[in-house]
């Protein structure tokens, strides 16, 4: 796909692998619409993206909480009504929570459901309708390795992320010859801000380690748009973990007792819970 000229809605812009992947596709000359639920900080971004590059088309700044369906109708109705149609939606708003499943209230699944999922879920319902009339389009579903397996101390998340899995594949099934493709990403651990406001409910660190730069991850996955990739895996683990679950199961849950494990908090027994379920939000 040639990236110059095509109208791409970007959810989840303001921080993280959404503000990193502006730059390049504005570089690139994408007729770019970026949402996110921070006025302020998209307007900044938009901003900065257009004085770097001053040739190409600026972004437009969409205030935009993907839990809410008129806004979500709202946003992609502007993108049509300015730009004729929409080429390509990048779903990569997200949230999370960290911790013991025990600690883990259903009001916080709920939380994480309405954004990673139901707000997904959301903007690809009101673009497909565009896109399936045209007979061409593109939508980037960005998962998570924890979409393909049980992560321990972040079910919430794997369960929004494994539920985007299964209705993305359906799509991709069901729109096989329309012309419209589903592209799934699937990053490992990323250096974002989605570790800074994610809920901790206790009981377990977050894992040491490497976490990958935002702006290589959106580096991969603008080329991966450009060469009509179906999935991405941005790690090795990742992509490991996509064959071992399927012939190796014992391997796979063995790895994750032993992750669990090296995380669980030492002064905290598996399975306690605090005074208020849910914990608190550091």
């Amino acid at each position: 796909m040639r990236i110059e000229g095509k109208s791409i809605i970007l959810t989840g812009a303001s921080s993280g692998i959404g503000r990193a992947l502006v730059s390049p596709l504005v570089k690139r000359g994408a007729v770019l619409t970026i949402a996110a639920r921070r006025g302020e900080r998209l307007a900044e971004v938009a901003r900065e993206a257009a004085e770097r590059y001053p040739d190409s088309p600026p972004p437009v700044a969409v205030a935009c909480d993907v839990t809410d369906g008129t806004a979500v109708s709202s946003l992609v109705g502007g993108a049509v009504e300015r730009l004729g149609d929409v080429d390509v939606l990048i779903n990569n708003a997200g949230v999370s929570a960290f911790g013991e499943e025990a600690r883990t209230s259903v009001d916080d699944y709920r939380d994480v459901m309405e954004v990673n999922f139901y707000g997904a879920l959301a903007c690809m319902r009101e673009v497909l309708p565009f896109m399936v009339r045209r007979g061409e389009g593109l939508i980037v579903n960005v998962l998570s390795v924890a979409a393909l397996h049980g992560v321990p101390y972040l079910s919430a998340y794997c369960a929004s992320k494994s539920a985007l899995l299964a209705v993305s594949e359906s799509i991709r099934a069901e729109l096989a010859d329309s012309g419209v493709r589903v592209m799934l990403v699937y990053p490992g651990y990323t250096d974002s801000e989605i570790f800074d406001v994610e809920k901790r409910v206790g009981g377990a660190r977050r894992p040491p380690g490497t976490y990958a730069p935002a702006d290589i991850v959106a580096q991969r996955i603008v080329r991966a748009i450009e060469v009509g990739s179906g999935d991405l895996f941005l790690t090795m683990r990742g992509r490991a973990l996509s064959v071992l679950r399927g012939l190796a199961p014992p391997v796979v849950e063995r790895a994750m007792r032993k992750i669990a494990r090296e995380l669980r908090c030492p002064d905290e027994p598996a399975g306690e819970r605090g005074d208020e379920e849910g914990g608190s939000e550091s």
